[in-house]
C-alpha cells in the first residue's frame, strides 16, 4: 500500500485539499453544514486530485529517473509497474468525477478541467517544451479550490475565482523555488524550468511580483467574500512578510536557502487559507 500512497504525494493532496475544505466552508458561510453534501464534495476532490497526480507520475516516470529527488520514487525505482500506476489513477479520477457530478455538474466541470490542465497542458504539452509550462499549468493546482466553492454555489464563482487565483499566484514560488534548489537535477532531465532559463534573480524577481499580486488578491477576497477584520489581518501579515522573503531573496539568490523559501510558501498558503476559517465569523 505504501507505493500506491506515494504516487499520490500525500503532503502535496493534504495542502490542496486543504483549499478545498476551506472554500467550501467559506462559500457557505456557516459551519453549520449538510454532512452528506461535504463528504461528497471533499471525497470526490480528494480522488481526482489523487488520480491526476498518479497520472503525473505515470508521464513522468522517465524524467524521474534521471533525477536524484525523484528516482526512488514508486515507477521508476520499479516498485510499481507503469501500467499499474496509470491504472490506479484513472480509476481515482473516473470515481471522483463521477461522485462530483452527484454533487453538482459545475463541480465536475471544474475536477475535469484540473485533469486537463495539469496532464495535456502542464505534463504532455509544455513541461518539457517551455519555460513559462507553470503559468498555465498552475491553474490546476488552482482548481481544488474553486471545487471547494463550486460545490456550494454553482452560478455566483467571483469568491472561489478569488480564492483560486491566490493559489495560482501562489504556484511559482512553490515551483520555482525548489527548481532553483535542485537546478543540477532540472538541466540533467532536459526540463526547461522558468529559473534555468532565466537565470535565479529574473525568476525571483517573477515571483516577488505574483506574490504582491496575491497580496492584492488576498485584500480583495476580503470585500467579495465578506469576511472579518481578523482574516484580513493575519492574511495580509503572513503574506506581506512572504512578500519581505522573497524581496531579500531575490537581491542575494542562492540555492541552499531556495528550499527554505520553497518551505515557507507552503506555510504561508497554509496559514492564508486557515485565516480564512476566522474570516467566517466576521
Amino acid at each position: 500500500m505504501r507505493q500506491f500512497i506515494e504516487v499520490i504525494k500525500p503532503k502535496q493532496t493534504a495542502l490542496l485539499m486543504i483549499t478545498c475544505v476551506v472554500a467550501y466552508l467559506v462559500s457557505l458561510r456557516s459551519l453549520s453544514i449538510d454532512i452528506v453534501h461535504f463528504l461528497k464534495a471533499m471525497i470526490s476532490t480528494f480522488l481526482a486530485v489523487a488520480g491526476t497526480t498518479a497520472l503525473n507520475m505515470w508521464l513522468d516516470r522517465d524524467i524521474d529517473a534521471l533525477m536524484c529527488r525523484t528516482r526512488n520514487r514508486p515507477v521508476p525505482s520499479g516498485k510499481l509497474s507503469p501500467k499499474t500506476c496509470m491504472i490506479y489513477g484513472s480509476t481515482l479520477f473516473i470515481s471522483g468525477f463521477l461522485i462530483g457530478l452527484t454533487v453538482n455538474v459545475v463541480l465536475a466541470i471544474v475536477l475535469l478541467l484540473g485533469l486537463i490542465f495539469d496532464i495535456v497542458i502542464y505534463t504532455i504539452l509544455l513541461k518539457r517544451k517551455s519555460p513559462y509550462s507553470i503559468v498555465l499549468g498552475g491553474f490546476a493546482g488552482a482548481m481544488p479550490a474553486l471545487a471547494g466553492w463550486c460545490a456550494v454555489r454553482e452560478v455566483d464563482i467571483l469568491g472561489g475565482l478569488l480564492l483560486a487565483t491566490i493559489v495560482l499566484l501562489w504556484i511559482p514560488a512553490h515551483i520555482w523555488y525548489i527548481t532553483m534548489h535542485y537546478e543540477d537535477d532540472y538541466r540533467k532531465a532536459n526540463i526547461p524550468m522558468y529559473p534555468l532559463v532565466v537565470g535565479m534573480e529574473k525568476a525571483s524577481w517573477a515571483i516577488v511580483f505574483c506574490t504582491a499580486l496575491m497580496l492584492i488578491v488576498v485584500a480583495l477576497l476580503y470585500i467579495v467574500a465578506d469576511l472579518s477584520l481578523l482574516y484580513l489581518v493575519l492574511s495580509t501579515l503572513v503574506v506581506s512578510y512572504f512578500l519581505y522573503k522573497a524581496v531579500r531573496f531575490a537581491k542575494a539568490p542562492d540555492r541552499v536557502k531556495a528550499r527554505k523559501m520553497y518551505k515557507l510558501a507552503s506555510v504561508t498558503l497554509g496559514i492564508v487559507y486557515i485565516s480564512m476559517l476566522f474570516g467566517i465569523f466576521g
